[in-house]
């Protein structure tokens, strides 16, 4: 999968002022994601920490997995090395894929560095680990892929089952960032994906508490800081312009400003058109990931996050029509038509570090919430 940088959703949105006549309504959706394997059952004793060998020999496995799949639109071959959040995108991409002809772009990863939890259980399934990797070809990038990896049981399969990307080396160019531009330029419906990812200023990973061994530290308070998903989820939800509930404001003010959330919504304020009506809901859904501590003391917490997108024309003759190729107009049936209503349902992945002092705010490091995968969409005329 290649997520995050190709993704074809609301970015081909186009707006038309037309009369609206008759009605009815269409829909599509790629199905329920896969819920991962059986619960906990009876399991051996002894140490079941993952080792460095391991976790090469499972990310070398998918990597050459995830590409076949990708090149062959293959959801079988997909489901067999994916599993919750990332599954459920990449089959939405398929889906897609296979609706607009397109093919996905080769999406190689390479040179990993390894975020293994140092915790050592008598039981401890599920077990997970992360990889930090190179896109093949992109070597060069300040952006790496971010994947998560979870075996659900003794002796069951690997699966990735969140994907998301950070910045990892420092800023080279000597361009501070601008109080003017937006943090990204607008989206390119052809290509589907934002230009210039990475602006001067986006937040860099920081150092992860590596113990001697190679491990890392996880947090002791991971339920706590996973309550950061939901804060963000609160920040990003409401009205597109407007008024923002109490929440939304006070949810926001937990953060540092950047371009995941400040930069963020005065993007989406850009995008305002007095004949559309638009809102977002998102919530966060938990995926049982570790979290990792950070040198600083704080914490790596990663989200994923459901966007709920609703939009509306605003008169008795508006109308919203998606641009053909992108991944709602594909799910809606294809063709560039007119709609009264659209409800859109998406995925996006933030990663953030959680300071150690909660009275001080987060860092969002990165979210695919400016072009989050569609998952499904609907529509009335």
């Amino acid at each position: 999968m290649t997520r995050p940088l190709a993704r074809l959703g609301a970015a081909g949105l186009v707006l038309l002022t037309t009369l609206a006549t008759g009605c009815g309504a269409t829909g599509g959706s790629t199905g329920p994601a896969e819920s991962g394997g059986p619960g906990r059952a009876a399991l051996p004793p002894g140490p079941v920490a993952v080792r460095a060998q391991e976790a090469q020999r499972v990310f070398e496995a998918y990597a050459g997995a995830n590409a076949a799949a990708d090149a062959a639109l293959d959801g079988s071959a997909i489901r067999a090395v994916q599993t919750g959040p990332l599954l459920a995108e990449s089959l939405a991409e398929y889906t897609v894929a296979r609706r607009t002809g397109a093919e996905l772009p080769r999406a190689g990863f390479r040179r990993p560095t390894f975020l293994i939890p140092d915790a050592r259980h008598d039981r401890d399934y599920p077990r997970w680990f992360a990889a930090v990797s190179k896109w093949e070809d992109r070597e060069t990038d300040r952006t790496s892929a971010l994947h998560y990896f979870v075996q659900r049981e003794p002796e069951g399969p690997w699966r990735a089952a969140v994907a998301s990307w950070v910045v990892t080396a420092p800023e080279t160019a000597a361009a501070p960032p601008s109080a003017t531009r937006p943090d990204f330029t607008a989206h390119d419906p052809a290509a589907g994906a934002p230009r210039d990812l990475v602006r001067p200023g986006t937040p860099v990973l920081p150092p992860p508490d590596r113990a001697a061994t190679g491990t890392i530290r996880t947090s002791s308070t991971p339920a706590a800081d996973r309550a950061i998903c939901d804060t963000l989820a609160t920040s990003l939800s409401g009205p597109a312009t407007g008024p923002r509930s109490a929440e939304a404001v006070a949810a926001e003010r937990r953060f540092t400003p950047g371009p995941f959330t400040t930069g963020l919504r005065s993007y989406v304020s850009g995008l305002a058109d007095e004949r559309l009506i638009r809102g977002y809901t998102y919530r966060a859904t938990e995926t049982g990931a570790p979290v990792f501590r950070l040198q600083s003391g704080g914490s790596l917490v990663t989200c994923s996050l459901v966007r709920e997108h609703r939009l509306a024309g605003s008169g008795d003759g508006d109308t919203v029509v998606f641009a053909e190729g992108s991944g709602t107009d594909a799910l809606l049936g294809g063709g560039g038509r007119e709609w009264r209503r659209v409800e859109e349902r998406s995925s996006a992945t933030a990663v953030i570090s959680v300071p150690a002092r909660r009275n001080e705010p987060a860092t969002v490091l990165s979210c695919d919430c400016y072009a989050p995968q569609t998952l499904s969409a609907t529509a009335s005329r």
